[in-house]
């Protein structure tokens, strides 16, 4: 009696199978691997290339702020070798000396409508006066100016003149009522014992919502004259004045308390 044995009895054609099946999800492990890797790298590749744009971006904002920062320098720079004689050449035109019966100043023109021109200058030239009177002085060439109102209060007056003298134009826009700093440069522009187009600079050195200190030299003939700073800007109206060059300047915002309507 022979005995057939249990391997000899399996089937022989299974073992490739199992084989094929093993080496199919060694393949999908391995597939499925480098997959992986594959997206880890493209999301590292994607933050680095995000990092670089910012940084690009960033080195970008930096030269426009160079080329800024440099086109303001050479501004200055350019401001600074000119110095003030163009400025003062331009103010000039619009200035004017101021004459009444029992006194002299200084005013220079604010605004313009389409038939007059206004002056501002300081209330104590023409104080006591009344309607006409007043004549405006430039370059040997006279007009006659009426007062047209007077804030005693601050020292202001404003005057009206019929036309438009030549090359004449407004100095103060009035949106600009920003006071100057302490330490900024200023110009006054006045008639100083009547020696017409006289002009002077300095520093301010005080300020107050009343009155404007300044350094700048200024002398009987001044009173009523403009305060300017370094960009031609109207700041304060000139009206008074002290030893060692201490004057004083009101603040062109309080012209809008009564002379002018502004908005």
């Amino acid at each position: 009696m022979s005995y057939e044995s249990w391997d000899d009895r399996r089937p022989q054609g299974r073992t490739l199978p199992l084989v094929a099946v093993a080496l199919g999800v060694v393949a999908v492990l391995i597939s499925a691997a480098a997959y992986l890797t594959l997206a880890s790298d493209r999301r590292l590749l994607r933050t680095e290339v995000a990092r670089m744009e910012a940084r690009v971006e960033t080195l970008a904002s930096r030269n426009e702020q160079l080329v800024d920062r440099l086109g303001s320098a050479e501004t200055t720079l350019e401001r600074r070798e000119a110095g003030i004689a163009p400025l003062a050449a331009r103010v000039l035109k619009s200035v004017f000396t101021v004459e009444a019966e029992r006194s002299f100043g200084t005013g220079f023109v604010a605004w313009m409508d389409e038939s007059s021109t206004y002056v501002l200058t300081a209330h104590h030239v023409v104080e006591g006066m009344f309607g006409s009177g007043v004549t405006l002085k430039r370059k040997g060439g006279g007009w006659q100016g009426e007062l047209s109102a007077v804030d005693p209060a601050n020292d202001l007056a404003l005057i009206r003149m019929n036309g438009r003298p030549r090359g004449i134009q407004p100095l103060w826009q009035e949106a600009q009522t920003a006071p100057p700093r302490v330490g900024d440069q200023l110009l006054l522009i006045g008639s100083p014992f009547g020696l017409e187009g006289t002009v002077t600079s300095g520093v301010v050195s005080r300020v107050t919502k009343r009155e404007i200190q300044t350094d700048a030299a200024a002398n009987p003939g001044n009173s009523g004259g403009p305060a300017l700073d370094k960009s031609g800007r109207i700041v304060g109206i000139l009206v008074a004045g002290g030893a060692q060059n201490v004057n004083f300047a009101v603040p062109i915002a309080r012209v809008c308390l009564k002379l002018r309507r502004c908005g």
